[in-house]
């Protein structure tokens, strides 16, 4: 009888390890696997000045324009400015052209003032980076940006410059991706002119 009650305990003691094993693995709560993140699809592009989107780079009604084009003095941008002149666009809000993620917010050194790089990734996966240059403020330093998103205010480098607006487009093959750089070069390579690129993919047709 010993015997036999000796195998029934122990029966009794296996039975209720193993059901407090199956309890204690059926409460265990399985982590969902974090998405991974992914960067807002540059599908649309306006200019980075004006209260609406229905500028365009002529001296026209819109009350802005391209005062330096690409290309000109061996300028590696395009510099905007109020049609009213001298520094009559102090302080104006300053918008991403796109979709995109904030690289580099910062001062730039002399000749920069401050600066704001952001990334682009366009639907073909390619990228490119705009640059706003010679901000008084910078409204935002990381992070992603839509479209028309405000993320600085028109400036002049410190004192340099009157006011305005340095504005960049580059593709991945320029030697000043990710920073300020020259602003100034013969060798454009990996430039492209702004108002050309946001011309062609704007949501406003003018």
């Amino acid at each position: 009888m010993g015997l036999i009650r000796f195998f029934c305990i122990a029966i009794f003691l296996s039975f209720n390890i193993a059901c407090s094993k199956q309890v204690e693995m059926s409460e265990t709560v399985v982590a969902e696997p974090t998405p991974a993140r992914t960067t807002a699809i540059a599908d649309a592009f306006d200019y980075p000045i004006g209260k609406n989107p229905t500028v365009t780079q002529a001296k026209d009604s819109d009350e802005w324009y391209n005062a330096l084009d690409l290309g000109e003095n061996d300028h590696l941008g395009e510099d905007w400015n109020k049609n009213t002149g001298g520094n009559t666009d102090c302080g104006e809000p300053v918008y991403s052209i796109a979709n995109g993620e904030i690289t580099y917010a910062a001062d730039g050194g002399p000749g920069w003032g401050n600066v704001i790089i952001v990334t682009h990734t366009l639907p073909d996966g390619t990228r490119v980076q705009s640059l706003y240059g010679h901000l008084q403020e910078i409204s935002k330093r990381e992070g992603e940006v839509k479209k028309r998103e405000q993320i600085g205010l028109i400036g002049n480098a410190n004192g340099r410059y009157l006011c305005h607006l340095h504005l960049e487009l580059r593709q991945e093959n320029s030697k000043d991706w990710n920073r300020p750089g020259g602003g100034y070069s013969s060798d454009r390579t990996g430039w492209l002119d702004p108002s050309d690129f946001i011309d062609s993919r704007r949501t406003f047709k003018k």
